[in-house]
């Protein structure tokens, strides 16, 4: 029977080892992908702060 310590060690790496092939996978990925971003904004209506009469300026 292996010890907490050994079974701990063992996740550990596998977690790792996962995260480091993810990390691959999304490198690897990215030098495939070719941004074209593109954006139109238009500003439709401006609503202007007021003050009202009994002083509340919310």
């Amino acid at each position: 029977m292996h010890s907490i310590g050994y079974r701990a060690n063992a996740l550990l790496a596998f977690a790792v080892t996962i995260l480091a092939l993810m990390c691959g996978i999304a490198s690897f990925s990215d030098n495939f992908n070719s941004p074209s971003p593109s954006a139109e904004v238009q500003v439709l209506n401006i609503n202007r702060f007021r003050k009202k009469i009994n002083g509340d300026d919310e």
